[in-house]
């Protein structure tokens, strides 16, 4: 019995010396403000950070990630304003980097891309953070009830160096975001006070014309 406490202790001295996973940060951040409204755009910029901070002093050569959203609530816009970051090379004819998003299957979009750049040209263009993607959504109408808040998270996240390489760390968190989603009760509302604003103030305009005709007779 003390021959296994002794053993038990031991095993949770190494634990505790070995070197813990070097930890890095994805993040999903909105440009508009975390509320959406159906008929809107809905812009997300995917961020990495702690290349350098983290500890692990390397270089970000290529990255895969699953991204998973709510098909009722948002469509996928392939085109501008979607688009990649400049870090790891220019994608536009595919001389610097590759880069592709499936967007297939509702709900979930596959990001891939792969620098072409060495190691030397890509430690130039990258910092210790910087912006991966810009993905882009239009908001839609439900068919059902309208959800207070409408999450998007990325899983199933793979990353390399410049010479393919996977880089062995853990993320902080999952790279989660929670928008919130307006009523259309409260957008009817917003269009209808716009519509009456607008005529009274043509009436206003109008009244004075009314006049002058009147006098004219």
């Amino acid at each position: 019995m003390n021959k296994l406490f002794l053993a038990a202790l031991l095993w949770l001295a190494c634990l505790g010396c070995s070197p813990l996973a070097q930890a890095l940060q994805m993040t999903l951040v909105p440009r508009g403000g975390y509320q959406i409204a159906p008929g809107g755009t809905v812009l997300v910029d995917l961020n990495i950070a702690g290349l350098q901070s983290a500890g692990l002093s390397t270089e970000l050569g290529a990255f895969h990630l699953d991204l998973y959203y709510d098909p009722d609530l948002l469509f996928y816009l392939p085109g501008a304003p979607s688009g990649w970051g400049t870090a790891l090379g220019q994608t536009a004819g595919g001389a610097q980097a590759l880069a592709f998003a499936d967007h297939g299957t509702p709900g979930l979009l596959h990001l891939d891309e792969v620098s072409l750049l060495d190691a030397l040209t890509l430690g130039q263009l990258q910092g210790d953070g910087f912006r991966l993607a810009t993905l882009a959504f239009q908001a839609r109408m439900p068919g059902g009830p309208v959800p207070a808040n409408t999450f998007l998270f990325a899983d199933d996240i793979l990353l390399g160096d410049a010479a393919g390489n996977r880089i062995p760390v853990a993320l902080d968190e999952i790279p989660v975001l929670i928008l919130q989603v307006d009523e259309p009760a409260t957008i009817a509302l917003f269009g209808m006070g716009v519509a009456a604003l607008a005529w009274q103030r043509r009436r206003v305009i109008m009244r004075p014309r009314r006049r002058q005709a009147a006098h004219s007779a």
